[in-house]
């Protein structure tokens, strides 16, 4: 189970990676992490909602291989659905606890 636990997170890890990388590649202002106890919170900025909302990425986050994945990748695409109405709209989310045991929560801003 250990193993595959490890594999899981591996995954997770290379397709946050590869998601943030790909959302700070065309951005000039790109969104903000910061570190927290025991977690990170993830501000987007305006431009990258738009993006996020556009490509609906929470789809494709939602098909990695972790028991949160589905449910974070409809409430990133909900979020940013919601904010994308707004000029300035944001979604800002935080995530706790190691990556085989995710928990956090998400917030749509205006």
């Amino acid at each position: 189970m250990r193993v595959v636990r490890k594999l899981v997170a591996g995954a997770l890890i290379a397709g946050a990676a590869s998601v943030l990388a790909v959302m700070g590649a065309g951005s000039a202002s790109a969104f903000a992490l910061t570190p927290l106890p025991g977690g990170v919170q993830v501000d987007l900025t305006p431009g990258d909602t738009q993006w996020v909302h556009q490509s609906h990425i929470g789809q494709t986050i939602g098909m990695l291989p972790h028991p949160s994945a589905a449910s974070f990748g409809q409430a990133l695409d909900s979020a940013a659905d919601l904010s994308s109405h707004y000029p300035d709209g944001r979604v800002v989310f935080t995530v706790y606890g190691p990556m085989d045991q995710l928990n956090g929560s998400m917030l749509a801003l205006q």
